[in-house]
């Protein structure tokens, strides 16, 4: 069983807050894209910011993408997350296992968006220029400046 890290839950709760600021009734990947930068503190909030993906730049690309499919949905309390959203979740999870880790981190989610191609988030982290190998090439710098 994975556990989420505290950083994670966070995100998480954050991404469903995002999601009712953009007046949706689903918890979608663009929203947790915002949750991992808005949480801010966390290795993969780290890669984006590196990668000039800031939470404006983001939310720029986010509107572009999405103007056209912009849905009217409300659902009180707690917010369904999309098919995407749970694949990201799914994947994070087994990105997490592969890598021996019991918990799920920002980076697994980071990771997770990037492997996720039909998503919004994917087509606005691929637009700002975020790359997965743009990505494993920096945990692998973060790992090793820890290391060393």
């Amino acid at each position: 069983m994975h556990h989420l890290s505290k950083r994670a839950e966070k995100i998480l709760a954050l991404a469903r807050e995002v999601a009712r600021e953009y007046g949706q009734g689903f918890v979608g990947t663009e929203h947790l894209l915002l949750a991992i930068i808005r949480e801010g503190s966390g290795l993969g909030a780290r890669i984006l910011l590196e990668h000039d993906a800031d939470e404006e730049k983001v939310k720029a690309r986010i509107a572009e993408i999405t103007k056209d499919r912009l849905q009217e949905t409300w659902v009180l309390g707690r917010l369904p997350g999309t098919r995407h959203y749970r694949d990201v979740l799914s994947k994070a999870a087994e990105a997490a296992r592969g890598r021996g880790n019991w918990q799920i981190c920002s980076v697994h989610l980071l990771m997770a968006l990037l492997s996720e191609r039909d998503s919004t988030a994917y087509r606005v982290l691929r637009a700002l220029g975020v790359t997965e190998d743009r990505v494993r090439r920096a945990i692998v710098r973060e790992v090793s400046a820890h290391v060393s």
